[in-house]
């Protein structure tokens, strides 16, 4: 088989951890030269020495995605280290303490909106400019960008924004020969929603079925960011792809209604 990004160079944000790290290790696999940035350095690091464990090429850089320095930097660092950028996973974002909207906070919705929104805006800015013609972005939303999310509002809302930022900028990829979509994915295994991440990478074609309307891998959302990134999604442009189970796909049973 064809390594589908043999002499490509890829970059993620939040590489270093869930769907981040699976994304970066399955990049890796399939022949990219992998940029890993994550605000924790010191987990972007053991996601790229998962890689060089391998036989894979990574380099590991902090970056705080809501400072406009750091999206350059990390930019850089890929054309520095490996001359060009065919591939970015913006993928980092942050969480919020769960509760009603009368309970949420200035601070706290200033914070989710400054990296969440503000932070891949800038990142998708960079990508716009670095990508190599062919290259693709893919920004992560989530099914809270689809549907509102009462517990966690500011969270919903700069996914939301996310999903038009990708809308929007679709034309100006365009015209530099490039593409941006987005991915909205549901719970999902990971350590940002509390439970243990994993460091294996499973077989692509091994990987098994979530159970209907249930929780997924981080490398099950991984590989739809994979495929997006990829040549072989060459006709997708500006369009948002729920990974979810089919949690949205109807109303739930009728006995969890009434």
């Amino acid at each position: 088989m064809t390594s589908i990004f043999a002499d490509k160079t890829a970059l993620v944000t939040g590489g270093g951890s869930g769907i981040g790290r699976a994304a970066c290790q399955r990049l890796a696999m399939e022949g990219a030269a992998v940029v890993v940035a994550d605000i924790d350095l010191s987990s972007a690091e053991r996601t790229a020495e998962l890689i060089a464990a391998r036989g894979g090429q990574a380099a590991a850089i902090r970056a705080d995605i809501s400072s406009e320095q750091d999206n350059q930097g990390m930019f850089d660092l890929a054309e520095r280290r490996f001359g060009g950028i065919d591939a970015v996973f913006l993928n980092a974002g942050t969480l919020q303490p769960y509760g009603p909207l009368e309970d949420l906070s200035i601070e706290t919705f200033d914070r989710v909106i400054a990296v969440n929104l503000r932070g891949t805006f800038l990142g998708v800015q960079q990508a716009r400019a670095r990508l190599r013609p062919g290259g693709s972005c893919v920004v992560t939303a989530s099914l809270s960008g689809v549907i509102g999310f009462a517990e966690a509002a500011a969270y919903s809302i700069s996914k939301h924004g996310l999903i038009g930022l990708v809308r929007s900028a679709a034309a100006a990829f365009a015209e530099r020969g490039s593409r941006i979509n987005a991915i909205c994915p549901g719970m999902v295994l990971s350590g940002m929603t509390g439970h243990a991440g994993l460091e294996a990478i499973e077989e692509p074609d091994g990987l098994a079925d979530p159970a209907y309307r249930g929780a997924l891998s981080a490398q099950q959302v991984a590989e739809v960011a994979l495929f997006l990134l990829s040549r072989r999604s060459a006709g997708i442009n500006g369009q948002a792809q729920n990974i979810d189970a089919a949690l949205l796909s109807a109303f739930p049973p009728l006995s969890e209604i009434l």
